[in-house]
């Protein structure tokens, strides 16, 4: 048989009867030399004695068996190390063996099941999911008192204003100002009228630590059947705009197919309620809950194949409310991609598809980003002829240089490119920052030409949400050359020093919450950005909101008395420095701030920080889902009506 003397050794006297037996069933077997040199590998080691049998073909099957002994320190790969005259049993032929691993997926998995056991199998994927006790159904709203308790005047004063300049300054009479907040924040109700489970589902419930106080979306303060007493409240406070989110699995459960009647029954009445009650609605169309079913199916945003998708969601919700809808957000925070999105558990959780966590996942999230707003954003204009205004609501904070040296200016550039330019495409030429694509090489796709004529101009206007501010200097012994070259140097890729103190060592300003740690108070921050955004970073910028401000009060969870709580100086005190300098940027600086959306209606889920961090600017029992107001809250209706804010007439305090 030839070829043979290069493979095992054979007892040629034992092998001679069996060879002549196999010759005369080759008829019956035309591929008996590649069963042969099968039964061969599947042994695989030299110094083997091995005979095959005439079973080896009768019946379509065959086997091997080891005359010999293996050499020391080899074993069979099905049955470890064999003994002398042990059988190796192999497949039947006509059926296949696959190698096996969940964790090389890269093909993707397309779905067009979308059945009630398809999506009793998504929520399987997250485990058991909490119901409150009694609110389990829409509540019509109860009478909102006459007035509500507030600071009184004679024992502690509210926060004064330390800008005399502006003490008789007004706000333009189309100035728009309300609270915000978004859908998987507040809403509750998680797996109720057809909703799909979101990403956030998946981490909060089965990601160990990946929320640090254990807290989910599943209850929260039900905002989802109580939204219409919620709204009674901003109507008594008088407050003209509102800016909430909209959960796309709620609508596509499985994140494309068929509408889910429910939910889409839901957001008529929230968005009909709003018109009712004269609130005007800014809304987003995506704060972070993507359908869980995408990343089942493809990887979720690091896959081209969810553009289409979101757009798809994005012009059914749009073309359903644009009649009543003044401003849309297409996407809440897309710099999310970095210190969110490319820390997801990518094929732990779900299949990576070749894509695992870390900056390719973050870049390849932000590129599809841009792509599906630019997207909806030129099909809204050029197609659809939408009525209002539409952006996407950056995230960023203001950058203050270390020193006025050349270096630490370098570094505040450098630093608002990786934040702001970014996604400053629609303001700039439609691409990246050069210092974006010199550091990060093929990490960064690349956009086509017609896809920069698509990102450029399709912003109408600034949306920026602006919470604190740091200090930015060059690394030491010019180091940002090396760590730009060095994916693997500390701080790569931005290769910048950055913290919240001042180079003297005196912090930036007074801390929020322990859990928030991040978040400093500082408002002479925000007038300094709003400049540095519209005069230096995108002098083509029209018009600036501020879409989100706000404060976690320090250890505001920890307190046994709501009376205690509800004191919440120092989110009252940043509010009142935010509103005033966003007030000298407008009237000083002749920044064209047209908007300014206080963080958030009441205390909610912090993502990662959990419940217990506390925003809000009404207090929320998570038991009784009684929301207070809070010192914070009448600071902010105050400010409006000492600077001629505009109120929905009829309204209480």
């Amino acid at each position: 048989m030839a070829g043979r003397e290069n493979d095992a050794v054979y007892k040629e006297d034992e092998f001679s009867s069996v060879e002549q037996e196999i010759l005369e069933l080759s008829e019956r077997a035309s591929d008996f030399n590649k069963i042969f040199k099968e039964c061969r590998s599947s042994i695989d080691i030299q110094n083997v004695e091995i005979r095959c049998a005439s079973t080896a073909i009768v019946g379509n099957g065959r086997t091997c068996y080891t005359l010999g002994k293996l050499t020391p320190g080899t074993q069979n790969e099905i049955f470890g190390e064999p003994h002398e005259g042990q059988p190796i049993f192999e497949r039947t032929t006509g059926t296949k063996t696959v190698s096996f691993n969940a964790s090389a997926g890269t093909t993707n998995l397309p779905n067009n099941d979308y059945s009630n056991e398809r999506l009793g199998f998504l929520w399987n994927q997250i485990g058991p999911v909490a119901v409150h006790p009694v609110v389990t159904g829409t509540v019509e709203p109860t009478p909102e008192p006459t007035s509500f308790a507030g600071p009184q005047d004679g024992f502690h004063p509210m926060v004064a204003s330390v800008y005399s300049n502006i003490a008789d300054a007004k706000l333009p009479a189309n100035f728009a100002w309300g609270l915000s907040s978004s859908a998987y924040q507040i809403e509750g109700a998680a797996k109720d009228e057809g909703r799909g489970p979101s990403i956030w589902d998946l981490l909060s419930h089965r990601v160990p630590g990946q929320v640090a106080d254990d807290t989910n979306g599943d209850i929260l303060g039900q905002h989802y059947y109580l939204y219409k007493q919620d709204f009674a409240r901003l109507k008594h406070f008088g407050t003209p705009w509102y800016s909430p989110s909209i959960s796309w699995p709620r609508i596509f459960p499985f994140g494309h197919g068929p509408v889910n009647e429910e939910g889409l029954k839901h957001y008529d009445d929230v968005i009909g309620e709003l018109v009712r009650l004269g609130i005007k609605p800014a809304v987003s169309l995506f704060h972070w809950d993507t359908p869980l079913a995408l990343f089942n199916e493809y990887g979720g945003w690091t896959n081209k194949k969810i553009v289409d998708h979101y757009v798809d969601y994005a012009k059914f919700i749009i073309k359903r409310y644009d009649e009543h809808v003044p401003v849309w957000f297409t996407i809440n925070e897309p710099q999310y991609c970095n210190w969110q999105y490319k820390y997801y558990p990518a094929g732990t959780y779900y299949p990576s598809y070749g894509v695992p966590p870390g900056d390719q996942a973050r870049f390849l999230c932000g590129h599809h980003t841009l792509l599906a707003h630019a997207t909806v954003a030129k099909w809204y204009h050029e197609e659809f002829k939408g009525k209002g205004r539409i952006t996407f609501k950056n995230s960023g904070n203001y950058f203050e240089a270390n020193s006025s040296s050349s270096a630490d200016a370098a570094a505040v550039s450098r630093s608002y490119d990786f934040v702001l330019g970014w996604f400053g495409g629609p303001w700039t030429d439609g691409d990246y920052p050069k210092s974006l694509k010199d550091t990060l090489g093929d990490i960064l796709p690349k956009f086509t030409d017609n896809e920069k004529k698509l990102i450029k101009g399709s912003c109408d206007f600034y949306a920026i949400d602006a919470y604190t501010a740091y200090y930015v200097g060059a690394l030491p012994n010019n180091g940002v050359e090396a760590c730009a070259k060095n994916s693997s140097a500390p701080g790569w890729p931005e290769c910048v020093e950055q913290s919240s103190n001042s180079p003297a060592g005196f912090g930036i300003g007074p801390g929020a919450d322990l859990g928030a740690s991040w978040l400093k108070s500082t408002p002479g921050g925000i007038r300094k950005f709003l400049k540095a955004i519209t005069k230096d970073l995108f002098p083509k910028v029209p018009d600036i909101m501020v879409t989100e401000f706000g404060f976690s009060e320090p250890f505001e969870n920890d307190y046994t008395t709501i009376q205690d709580a509800i004191w919440d100086l120092r989110r009252a005190d940043y509010l009142q420095g935010y509103l005033d300098n966003i007030l000298l940027s407008q009237t000083v600086d002749k920044v064209n701030v047209t908007g300014a959306f206080v963080w958030s209606i009441f205390d909610n889920f912090e993502w990662g920080s959990g419940a217990k961090v506390r925003f809000g600017v009404q207090y929320l029992n998570y038991t009784s889902l009684e929301r207070t107001p809070k010192a914070s809250m009448f600071q902010v209706l105050n400010w409006f009506r000492a600077h001629g804010g505009t109120f929905i007439s009829d309204s209480g305090n």
